[in-house]
């Protein structure tokens, strides 16, 4: 737990948690200035996990490994008697939050439609909160991902790649046999079982749960998640003794 306090309060005041606002804002705005209020509320949740949210992820990660990079290339982290795969686990963590809360933000964003314009809405309070929550969780095996990127290769690229494959597999591989054995075709596919949004972002006559793939794709998503949060972690702990030679050079 006190791994957990420790990465909370680095946020404390932080333009990360700042994102978590601007983000949902500027897709339900995208969403009402393209379709208005007809469209706005599945083209909101399409326009979040197709674009903003791999977005948001890479800058989130970005962040917090540019936080440790300020305070001194994670001298303080690789000097102290911590377990270094333990901080590395709790950083996810607490971005699974972070990506948890912009998605109730999102909610809510969306929620506008059934005030202002109930004829135009699609889904119900509830169904706006669920199916962002989920939408959003099948996206956060992107984190220990777009973290191990950020501390390789810097902001931008971390967001080009990331962004990219969110763009461009969904359309590709979405409809195919074989999307599973596509991480960011997870989202839309969960979308389309769950919300009734087609993989191209328009919404079906008549939304037909599949409770089958939302099932897999949340189960695929942990399993992912824990799987690329024990690689970089293992690879984390490394840079110990890499730190340390440098130090000694």
């Amino acid at each position: 737990m006190n791994y957990l306090k420790a990465e909370m309060l680095k946020y404390k005041r932080s333009f990360a948690n700042k994102i978590l606002v601007i983000a949902p804002i500027c897709t339900g705005l995208f969403a009402w200035v393209v379709g208005g209020f007809t469209g706005y509320q599945y083209m909101t949740l399409y326009w979040w996990y197709a674009f903003l949210l791999p977005g948001t992820i890479a800058i989130l990660c970005y962040l917090a490994n540019q936080k440790e990079e300020r305070a001194g290339k994670y001298f303080s982290v690789f000097s102290m008697s911590i377990h270094l795969k333990k901080f590395w686990f709790y950083k996810n963590l607490v971005l699974i939050e972070k990506i948890l809360v912009g998605a109730l933000i999102l909610s809510l964003i969306i929620c506008i439609s059934n005030v202002i314009a109930p004829a135009t809405t699609v889904y119900t309070t509830l169904q706006v909160f669920v199916g962002s929550i989920l939408i959003s969780y099948a996206s956060i095996w992107q984190l220990p991902l777009c973290l191990f990127l950020a501390k390789k290769i810097g902001m931008f690229g971390t967001i080009f790649i990331n962004t990219l494959l969110g763009i461009f597999l969904p359309p590709l591989a979405g409809n195919t046999d074989i999307w599973f054995l596509f991480p960011h075709c997870w989202s839309a596919k969960l979308s389309e079982s769950l919300m009734g949004i087609e993989i191209n972002g328009t919404l079906m006559p008549h939304i037909n749960i599949s409770l089958n793939i939302v099932f897999i794709v949340l189960v695929l998503t942990s399993i992912l998640f824990i799987v690329l949060s024990a690689f970089s972690a293992t690879w984390f702990s490394k840079q110990e003794g890499e730190h340390e030679k440098c130090n000694k050079l």
